[in-house]
């Protein structure tokens, strides 16, 4: 297995719906949010490079509250955050060594990532240029119209539910960060940059576990999903 990707961690968000500021800090298990997904990413053999896109208040939050720092959890280089997610993601990109063949994005909102799902995301990147994990959806969707009506029911075949991390080969990614608009409507994740420059990014099935963490009943969740898993080895 090639160790030639670059993971961008994003922990620059404010985590309004949870209410306690930076979420990636936010305690779970005994540990910061976000040394649960370093740790999946840490233990894929692909993985040369981490860079953390965090701000410095909470960069000093994360020594003075959990008496760690970024090269103590694992971290190459840390880079702050954008007005918008994409900024965040592009300043991270941007950082990461031009030597890495794949660069991926994670949200470190998505703590319980898996390893596997690491590692298939870079080998189908590394293959097809560019792949994202997503969970096919399960229910019935309907499309609203006034008055809360339906007005469609919209098959579900062909629908899949975007999550992170989102991959593509190096080159493919700086210039889908490039050729987008810093005065347009900003794109939502890093797959829909590599759509509008005209690729077209493998689904990777990942778990429903793989889900983001943005309300206090998430946090439930994940404890009780992460009951029976070991701590982070960071922690």
């Amino acid at each position: 297995m090639s160790c030639d990707s670059a993971a961008v961690l994003l922990a620059a968000g404010l985590g309004r719906r949870l209410g306690r500021g930076n979420k990636a800090l936010v305690e779970l298990q005994g540990a910061p949010l976000l040394a649960w997904s370093l740790r999946a990413i840490q233990a894929c053999a692909s993985v040369k490079q981490v860079v953390l896109v965090m701000d410095q208040p909470s960069l000093h939050e994360l020594e003075s509250e959990w008496g760690e720092t970024p090269e103590k959890l694992g971290v190459h280089k840390v880079v702050e955050g954008g007005a918008e997610r994409w900024l965040s993601s592009r300043n991270g990109c941007l950082a990461t060594d031009p030597e890495c063949e794949v660069i991926f994005v994670h949200d470190a909102a998505r703590a319980l990532l898996e390893t596997e799902t690491v590692s298939e995301v870079i080998d189908t990147a590394r293959e097809s240029g560019s792949a994202l994990a997503a969970e096919p959806l399960a229910d019935t969707l309907k499309r609203m119209g006034p008055e809360h009506r339906v007005v469609e029911t919209v098959a579900r075949e062909s629908m899949w539910r975007a999550q992170t991390p989102q991959a593509a080969k190096r080159k493919l990614m700086l210039a889908a960060f490039q050729s987008w608009p810093e005065d347009g409507a900003p794109p939502t994740d890093e797959a829909m940059l590599l759509e509008a420059a005209g690729h077209h990014p493998v689904l990777v099935h990942s778990p429903s576990s793989n889900f983001k963490i943005t309300t206090e009943s998430d946090l439930d969740l994940a404890r009780n999903i992460l009951s029976n898993r070991t701590t982070p080895a960071n922690s």
